[in-house]
């Protein structure tokens, strides 16, 4: 029998490219939700839900609904507002968080505590501040950036000590919201560290970034010593056990040093799949106690990332979601 799981963010394009590659398999039915109701993931799983954004306070509401309607036996959060709310509930249906320990999730979810907690584990991090603690110790240039918050949003390039004040004298927040970092030259990576529910690493996939844009859209898989090496001690010394993706860049010198930590699969997680390792997959079985056996994946593989279009008639979409929008909060959303 098909093991069911729910995967979030059924418009990302991460989420597309999971479904597509385990339906294949024969080995999942699939069950996904989306805050948009034109998302393309709500139309190739096998069960789909419109649900409020992770952000919003009738969220948790509408998916315990969704949980307890459809029971899976695994839940995949990737969006990173969601996560928690997973780990909340997740116990009382006796279902299994594809992501790391809730602990590590609060930790990268804080920039300023990620940064504490690697230079104690002794990984490197280019030499950070609070924008309140002496961010003069911090070399120029530098960017400034909130403490929490995904993608690039907020950030801004420093090129000597007035351009923070300039920033922070119209930033909506107090200036310990934000954070001072050493801008690194280099290449910058973002690499899938697959790692077993409690344990152990399965992979470590590193991906040059060759152009991005909030996401990468076009990246190829490099095979890095060090990286894997720096990944693993990140599992060893702070115990995610769980999936994590790792931002990082390079220095002309070889030597990796983390951005951002991630907990949960990276958007570039199509380009992971085709180079041979289905990071959902490998978790899922591990977990299920199957031998997977040796894992490795094809180095060098290039991924240009685009939009394709799609058509069909109008009733046909409204038909696939009837019944199933669970956005409002005044609506029941009992699982009946």
């Amino acid at each position: 029998m098909p093991i069911k799981i729910l995967i979030s963010g059924g418009g990302a394009a991460s989420t597309i490219g999971i479904i597509r590659t385990l339906r294949p398999t024969g080995r999942y039915e699939i069950v996904t939700f989306d805050a948009e109701p034109y998302s393309y993931g709500l139309k190739i799983a096998d069960s789909a839900y419109v649900a409020p954004y992770g952000s919003a306070p009738e969220f948790q509401k509408a998916l315990e609904a969704i949980i307890e309607r459809e029971r899976p036996r695994y839940l995949v959060p990737l969006i990173d507002t969601e996560i928690a709310s997973f780990h909340a509930i997740a116990g009382r249906f006796d279902a299994r968080v594809v992501a790391p320990v809730p602990a590590f999730c609060r930790m990268s979810f804080d920039k300023w505590s990620t940064y504490e907690e690697l230079s104690r584990a002794g990984i490197p991090m280019p030499e950070t501040s609070l924008a309140t603690i002496d961010p003069g110790r911090v070399a120029y240039p530098a960017v400034v950036k909130p403490r929490s918050g995904t993608g690039s949003r907020g950030i801004a390039y420093l090129n000597e000590p007035r351009d923070l004040e300039a920033y922070l004298a119209r930033a909506p927040l107090a200036p310990d919201a934000y954070i001072v970092q050493q801008r690194l030259a280099g290449k910058e990576y973002s690499v899938s560290v697959v790692v077993g529910l409690g344990g152990p690493v399965l992979a470590v996939v590193p991906k040059e970034s060759i152009i991005k844009r909030g996401m990468s859209i076009v990246a190829v898989t490099r095979r890095f010593p060090e990286i894997a090496a720096l990944s693993r001690q990140i599992q060893d010394r702070l115990r995610p056990d769980g999936p994590f993706n790792l931002q990082l860049f390079v220095t002309a010198d070889g030597r990796p040093y983390v951005l951002e930590i991630n907990p949960r699969f990276s958007g570039s997680i199509p380009l992971t799949i085709a180079a041979g390792v289905h990071e959902v997959d490998l978790i899922i079985r591990h977990a299920e106690g199957e031998d997977l056996g040796p894992i490795d994946f094809t180095p060098d593989l290039l991924m240009i990332r685009y939009h394709v279009d799609e058509y069909l008639p109008e009733a046909q979409w409204k038909s696939l979601l009837a019944g199933r929008d669970l956005r409002c909060p005044e609506k029941n959303f009992s699982a009946g």
